[in-house]
């Protein structure tokens, strides 16, 4: 059975949401990100925020939600919050 940090997971989840709405901007995102590089969600889902860092519409949009990944990322998600 695979080991991992609930509290961890939950506050990845947290941020993540927080992100992409547009409450938190990407480099805090990236530095209260949890490490914990033996949570192969965790690590997964850091590698495909970072890389794809959003970028800002003239706007000022974020383009975050038209991130390549996002079924991915929405999986990883509820797997965080289970």
């Amino acid at each position: 059975m695979e080991s991992f940090n609930k509290e961890n997971r939950l506050l990845a989840a947290k941020l993540t949401e927080k992100l992409f709405s547009d409450r938190i901007d990407f480099d805090t995102y990236l530095m209260e990100f949890p490490e914990d590089i033996d949570d192969e969600v965790l690590v997964e889902l850091y590698e495909l925020i970072e890389l794809e860092e959003p970028v800002s519409a003239f706007g000022g949009e974020s383009k975050l939600m038209q991130h390549s990944e996002m079924n991915r990322i929405s999986e990883l998600l509820n797997l965080l919050r289970a």
